[in-house]
């Protein structure tokens, strides 16, 4: 079920918001448990555990890192398309981006599939050409979110081509 999905008169909204607190919160409180095992490892000497505490926090760091958790906000309002999004869990501060066009604007999207990942990939018409906007991680998405947006942007496509 997605955490809010709208739709009155030509209006989609969708948002993880809900989910990405859950991931994060879940995020910090397994790195606290990997912190404090390591420091009743430290606590007791045992050397040996404490290193493969302190790895195991490092690999648990680094696949935060590379699944690029993103909190996602969609919308569609007034013939224009908004998405928001930041990383979820980030070490250093938070990138806030935005992309926001017009529908007749859109040329193409594809919703590209790599290891069990899904990132949406938007490719718009501008004054100065084409332009291509970096992938966005769809990966804190509800699949049936991910369904929704594909949905809607095939629709925008269409009633594009239709004109």
């Amino acid at each position: 079920m997605p955490a809010l999905f709208t739709i009155l008169s030509e209006i989609m909204e969708i948002s993880n918001q809900k989910r990405s607190k859950k991931i994060k919160r879940l995020f910090n409180l397994i790195g606290i448990a990997i912190v404090l095992v390591g420091l009743v490892f430290l606590w007791l000497k045992m050397d040996v555990w404490l290193l493969i505490a302190a790895a195991t926090f490092a690999v648990y760091l680094g696949f935060a890192q590379f699944a690029t958790l993103y909190y996602v906000y969609f919308c569609t309002d007034n013939g224009k398309v908004l998405i928001r999004y930041y990383p979820v869990i980030s070490l250093l501060k938070k990138e806030y981006e935005s992309i926001e066009f017009q529908h007749q604007s859109l040329l193409s999207f594809r919703l590209a599939k790599s290891m069990g990942f899904t990132d949406l990939e938007i490719v718009i018409k501008t004054k100065r050409g084409v332009a291509e906007y970096p992938p966005i991680s769809l990966v804190a998405l509800h699949k049936s979110e991910i369904e929704l947006i594909e949905k809607e942007l095939n629709a925008i496509l269409n009633s594009r081509i239709g004109r």
